[in-house]
């Protein structure tokens, strides 16, 4: 009964609902449907990773100084990142590779307009231990 008056409320644009939903998929180790960009910026470029279902970037799951890693379509490991800090110009989240870093240059980049960035793929994420 409850999971069915829930489901009206986050029907009805609840946000405590939207909200409790969103921690409940924060609670799980992997994190599907993560997209990861690159964002340049004057003097750098930074990566950032978005999530459009849940409408949140990667700082609502991982806090600075955290690393996650970024899983393929066969679960294994791409590339370990490192979230480093808040970028001040457009409240992003700056992301680096560690020393696991993969050759990301060669890979096909399509620009996103709305995130003024390159997208390089979606991705599994999970958290490092």
């Amino acid at each position: 009964m409850t999971e069915f008056l829930t489901n009206i409320l986050k029907n009805l644009g609840c946000s405590h609902c939207q909200e409790f939903e969103f921690q409940e998929n924060t609670n799980k180790e992997n994190f599907k449907n993560w997209k990861l960009y690159i964002k340049e910026y004057e003097m750098f470029s930074a990566m950032t990773l978005y999530n459009d279902i849940l409408n949140k970037d990667i700082s609502h799951i991982i806090n600075i100084n955290e690393c996650i890693f970024l899983l393929d379509n066969n679960n294994n490991i791409f590339i370990k990142l490192e979230y480093i800090s808040l970028n001040d110009v457009d409240n992003t989240p700056i992301l680096v590779p560690t020393e696991d870093y993969q050759n990301i240059d060669k890979l096909d980049k399509i620009f996103d307009k709305n995130k003024n960035a390159y997208l390089i793929g979606t991705f599994t994420i999970k958290k490092c231990k």
